[in-house]
């Protein structure tokens, strides 16, 4: 597998590490490698799945990659399902169908969790699971077509009605059921038929089979042919009690109670849903939830929809056995009008190579209006691009998703809350000999803009920028400027001119250099990396010593689940 990421490891790497230094006049841009190339990755069709792997790996790998978007049970109900069908209506979430339609086979579905299919908004799992990985979310996604009890006796439907004929193994007579190619290859649609009596000459005295076991037998066939193991152990989980719950929806906007909102309530155990029920708020914003399934070790965490944006709660809550919790959610009307968004900083980081430079842009912005901003899959944060930027790569999944490019714009379609912090890291290249000129644009107020160039080959000129000196950080050595941001709507022209001709060895040394700043980028990524879980405990200490106002405490709560619910993928979504 081919990855031309050398240049752009690096420059991760040193934009991680800024994090540890002190900018004069700006607080340091945010850490993380954005994962740049230049040319698809080449994808090769396995010959084969391994043999012996665990459905129970499957199941857990599922949950926490998947089932945000497609349910805990593959029924396309995840949390983030209502946000993906907004923004990609064409997303098939539900794996559950009937597999006399479904004519995709189960190579077609390993091609599909390891390629993407961007237009249907699933995108590609090749970089976060292994093969092996893959492969046995594939067969546990597959196993999703029936009930977790018919998967268990689906051993004992097979010895009753096929083994006579075909063996115990699957391998007996001249189309084996359980050979591994026949069995990655053929779809469902068509082992379904072959089991109709009389459709084929060798089931011309088959009894009829209960539509229920001719799925399971097809479901289990996956099973045989590669010794998955412990399908009979996928149980659901079992409630053990039951509570309520009930609140008020309030619109932030109008300060109204909000009448028509949805509200689903989930549980969440290991930040997988097992649990989701839906209701809609009356006239005076009120909701409930009667007779909610406690499970043990669960979270429940209510999420409201209104005008096609979820707001979580600000935390999640504990149930208990006869539990009547009561709490207030907040939504806020959507709007396109951009005048409550304020950059609080921008920072260019600019790396000169041989033949181009390689740029990567990080904004750190808020919403201090009262009305959320973008969202549904309409244009939010648009990001201009300057002329000949090639390669464009986003910290955040993939282009076509959350972002997408419009001619010499990034647009973000993430919706932007009243009252939150927020930030875009995004890169690209351009060729050297079109670098002598960057022109910084914003359609927003900037506070502040900084500009900083890694190594020593060039330097920059304008009125109104200041030379902040050199910085070394982790062994690299940075020049940095702050410039007077633009105003919104207009431009300003940063001038590149070279202080000296860049050496041939600059790209391999920058790629050794990158090796041993790796420690010290681990331990900022650890920090940044933190669960939002333990964050969220953090906060909660802090809030209970009154370290924290209750305003600042329910903001960052309400961001902290949030991304605590896009983890489960994030964008995570199907295939089909």
């Amino acid at each position: 597998m081919s990855r031309d990421r050398g240049p752009w490891l690096v420059l991760g790497l040193a934009l991680g590490l800024l994090t540890g230094c002190s900018l004069t006049l700006a607080a340091p841009p945010p850490a993380g490698e954005i994962p740049f190339r230049t040319q698809p990755w080449p994808t090769p069709t396995p010959a084969l799945p391994p043999t012996g792997l665990s459905l129970q790996t499957g199941q857990s790998l599922f949950r926490e990659y998947c089932a945000a978007c497609h349910g805990l049970r593959g029924e396309g109900n995840g949390p983030q399902a209502p946000s993906l069908r907004a923004r990609v209506p064409d997303a098939r979430l539900a794996l559950t169908g009937s597999l006399a339609t479904r004519e995709a086979s189960l190579r077609d579905w390993f091609q599909v969790v390891t390629q993407g299919r961007m237009e249907r908004g699933m995108p590609s799992w090749s970089n976060t699971l292994s093969e092996r990985e893959r492969w046995a979310v594939v067969f546990y996604a597959w196993s999703l077509a029936v009930p977790p009890e018919a998967l268990a006796e689906a051993g004992g439907r097979y010895r009753e009605a096929c083994a006579a004929c075909h063996g115990e193994d699957g391998r007996k007579g001249p189309a084996p059921l359980a050979d591994p190619e026949r069995v990655l290859q053929s779809a469902p649609a068509a082992w379904i038929e072959a089991l109709q009596p009389g459709r084929i000459a060798a089931h011309a005295e088959l009894r009829p089979l209960p539509a229920d076991v001719r799925e399971a037998l097809i479901t289990y066939l996956p099973q045989l042919a590669f010794s998955v193991a412990d399908g009979e152990a996928l149980q659901p989980p079992q409630p053990v009690a039951t509570a309520s719950v009930s609140g008020q929806v309030l619109n932030g906007t109008t300060e109204a109670p909000a009448a028509g909102v949805t509200v689903t309530l989930y549980a969440m155990i290991e930040a997988s849903p097992v649990f989701s029920r839906t209701v809609q708020t009356g006239t005076d914003g009120a909701f409930r939830f009667e007779a909610v399934p406690i499970y043990p070790e669960a979270a429940y965490l209510p999420v409201a929809e209104w005008q096609e944006v979820a707001y979580p709660a600000a935390h999640p809550l504990t149930l208990t056995a006869g539990q009547e919790v009561t709490l207030t959610l907040m939504v806020f009307d959507r709007t396109a009008d951009p005048g409550g968004i304020r950059i609080d900083q921008v920072h260019w980081i600019l790396q000169p190579l041989a033949d181009r430079l390689l740029v990567t842009e990080v904004w750190v912005f808020s919403n201090v209006g009262s009305t959320t901003y973008g969202g549904a899959g309409r244009p939010g944060m648009i990001f201009p691009l300057p002329p000949g930027a090639a390669n464009l790569q986003v910290t955040e999944g993939e282009l076509g998703l959350r972002y997408r490019q419009e001619g010499d714009r990034l647009v973000d379609t993430a919706p932007l809350p009243p009252g939150m912090g927020y930030q875009a890291a995004f890169g690209y290249e351009i060729p050297l000999a079109q670098a002598r000129t960057l022109t910084l644009r914003t359609i927003y107020p900037v506070d502040r803009w900084n500009l900083l160039i890694a190594g020593g080959a060039l330097q920059a000129s304008s009125p109104g920028l200041r030379d902040l000196g050199v910085r070394t950080i982790g062994g690299t050595t940075y020049r940095l400027y702050e410039i007077d941001p633009p105003a919104p709507g207009e431009a300003r022209a940063i001038a590149l001119q070279p202080r000296t001709p860049v050496p041939p060895w600059l790209a391999p040394a920058l790629i050794v250099l990158g090796a041993g700043l790796a420690v010290g980028l681990g331990r900022l990524w650890r920090r940044q990396a933190v669960d939002p879980i333990d964050e969220i405990a953090q906060l909660d200490e802090a809030y209970a010593a009154g370290e924290v106002d209750e305003a600042t405490y329910r903001r960052r709560r309400a961001a902290l689940m949030a991304r605590a619910l896009r983890q489960g993928q994030a964008g995570g979504s199907r295939p089909g």
